[in-house]
């Protein structure tokens, strides 16, 4: 069967979800949230590629002869935000369900997108010269508040998808006691794979595709569709504001040779920084 293959992957929480939803609204195209279940997945980079490999083919087939496809969704669509607004213990939970959905029968040759965050980056050095790759980064300081205001591993500055296929990383955080630290450990790790392992033009960040209505989005993936008008940026969330902004910043600061700087320097944290009430010198 023809047609082009996807993966999208990126920072947690850094507009990935967004993208999947742009992506599957541009013609002749369906895309996928997080329609693997990764803990299968084989824990050699060969064996897995070949179980990502099979799934594209077998959900192209099933949307082929069937119009249906396994993917996360809220009401049979992929939602541009899976989580809903804070519980009474602060914490903002997935809105979603696991299941089939069905967009209907795709032209022959469509673009089949399927967005996994960790595991794709773990599988990175191998993925993108399989497979069309593109990633999706955010301001580091947004990342982390938005971390630290979820119901997810990362939360507590973990990553079971990635720890799982990236032996080292599991250790290193194993041997971290600082939540915070591990959150950096675990940011770091994102950015550092899409520095190392994509070329410059793989690499959105959030901010420009909702600048662009989503415009960037579709031209670095080659494909068309309308650009969204009443997207807005989100960094200076109200719900980031009741977290710990300060030694978030100090954090990000201080960290050596943070791989972030390629897309977001000090100036660019110092801004969202004061956006969010915190001062920097």
């Amino acid at each position: 069967m023809t047609g082009r293959n996807i993966a999208l992957t990126g920072v947690p929480r850094g507009g990935t979800t967004l993208s999947c939803h742009l992506l599957d609204a541009c013609a002749d195209t369906v895309a996928l949230f997080e329609p693997m279940d990764v803990t299968a997945l084989d824990e050699t980079p060969a064996g897995a590629l070949d179980q990502v490999d099979a799934f594209f083919s077998q959900s192209r087939h099933s949307l082929l002869t069937a119009g249906t496809a396994p993917s996360k969704h809220r009401g049979g669509t992929v939602p541009d935000n899976p989580f809903g607004e804070r519980d009474p213990d602060g914490r903002r939970r997935l809105q979603v369900d696991h299941g089939q959905i069905a967009p209907g029968r795709p032209a022959e040759g469509f673009t089949l997108v399927v967005k996994h965050n960790a595991a794709f980056c773990a599988l990175l050095p191998d993925l993108a010269t399989r497979f069309d790759t593109l990633a999706i980064v955010r301001n580091p300081l947004a990342v982390l508040a938005s971390w630290n205001t979820v119901d997810l591993p990362v939360s507590q500055g973990r990553i079971p998808a990635g720890e799982r296929l990236d032996q080292a990383l599991r250790q290193r955080l194993d041997a971290e006691p600082d939540r915070l630290a591990r959150q950096l450990i675990v940011l770091a790790w994102f950015f550092e794979q899409f520095q190392l392992q994509l070329a410059p033009s793989r690499v959105l960040r959030y901010e420009d595709i909702v600048a662009t209505g989503g415009d960037a989005l579709r031209r670095a993936a080659g494909l068309q569709g309308a650009p969204r008008r009443d997207l807005a940026l989100r960094n200076s969330s109200a719900l980031y504001r009741d977290t710990q902004i300060s030694p978030l910043v100090d954090a990000l600061h201080r960290y050596d040779d943070a791989p972030w700087s390629t897309w977001y320097d000090h100036a660019a944290i110092s801004v969202l920084a004061a956006d969010l009430g915190v001062a920097t010198a």
